[in-house]
């Protein structure tokens, strides 16, 4: 899939709607993880969001105007997000900055540094992981979370390679190719993928290749933040399961949700991250380094990916 293009049609109804889907969905994970307790609103702060002035935006898409789920007063801390009085008068640009704000402030530090599980704990050691990849691919195929992702896709992209990898990449999400295919990184890209892999003295059967998300967004545009949450769970159990060594995300969306931060991937890439028991190095996605096929993006790309199979070399 390519990186996000600059002109690719945004919807801030659908943006907003989005955040408070993702938001809402990272705090319940929190608190089933035990790192964070989700304070749901009150019958008596539900009913006085029914009557609260509406934003002023369509709450189907919204997604925040009296339903009884999210509301502005349920996300806003002392210092942030904007009352519905204010998000009456704010543009959707600017409800959505604040939610944007809202989403970061509250994702626990633990997530970003700190182990959940381990890839190689024992649940883990006696598990089929052929037949377990298999059960997630076949999940996925069937999977209607996002119902605009499912009913404009060709096929799910589960992803694929060595359910013994040591070594797995994960991108953003599939492309037109990998639609039409069922395969990650098919395309241009995956092309380029493969030269990448085959620089380190690896084959594509030797690692493992998946993305963010397993269906195509319309347009190619970036995931939804609430997509991304719906499918994240399917890319945890495959690294569960395969327990790899190294990750290496493809370019910031992956870098970004795997690392939970808002950093882009000029500033993350070139270093190792702890990441549950491996060890994580973001680099540029394929598609990036082909839109700028300069001798410095591929000597900074190559250059990450020396120090990948080090690590590998050293986990051995």
């Amino acid at each position: 899939m390519t990186e996000p293009r600059p002109d690719a049609p945004s919807d801030p109804c659908r943006e907003i709607g989005s955040i408070a889907a993702g938001l809402r969905a990272r705090l319940e994970g929190e608190s089933r993880a035990g790192l964070a307790a989700v304070r749901r609103a009150t019958p008596a702060e539900v009913e006085a969001a029914k009557n609260a002035p509406k934003c002023g935006m369509r709450s189907a898409e919204c997604g925040m105007n009296g339903n009884g789920r999210l509301s502005h007063s349920a996300l806003r801390t002392p210092h942030s997000a904007p009352d519905s009085a204010e998000a009456a008068r704010a543009s959707p640009e600017a409800v959505a900055g604040a939610l944007k704000h809202e989403l970061a402030a509250h994702v626990h530090p633990a997530v970003r540094t700190l182990d959940l599980f381990e890839f190689g704990s024992a649940e883990a050691e006696n598990v089929n992981r052929d037949e377990a990849l298999a059960r997630i691919a076949a999940e996925v195929a069937v999977c209607d979370r996002c119902r605009e992702l499912a009913a404009s896709r060709t096929h799910t992209v589960p992803g694929q390679g060595s359910p013994h990898a040591k070594l797995v990449f994960v991108g953003e999400g599939p492309g037109e190719e990998e639609d039409r295919q069922g395969l990650a990184f098919v395309g241009r890209a995956g092309e380029l993928l493969t030269k990448m892999i085959e620089a380190i003295a690896l084959a594509r059967e030797q690692v493992f290749i998946c993305n963010i998300i397993k269906c195509r967004p319309p347009a190619n545009r970036t995931p939804m933040p609430d997509e991304a949450s719906n499918c994240m769970p399917y890319l945890m159990r495959q690294l569960e399961i395969i327990r790899p060594k190294v990750i290496c995300a493809l370019g910031g969306t992956a870098a970004k949700w795997l690392l939970q931060t808002h950093d882009g991937i000029t500033r993350l890439r070139g270093r190792f991250y702890p990441y549950r028991g491996a060890q994580l190095m973001p680099t540029f996605h394929p598609a990036y380094v082909l839109r700028n096929y300069t001798p410095d993006t591929r000597r900074k790309v190559y250059d990450d990916l020396l120090k990948v199979k080090a690590a590998m070399d050293e986990a051995k």
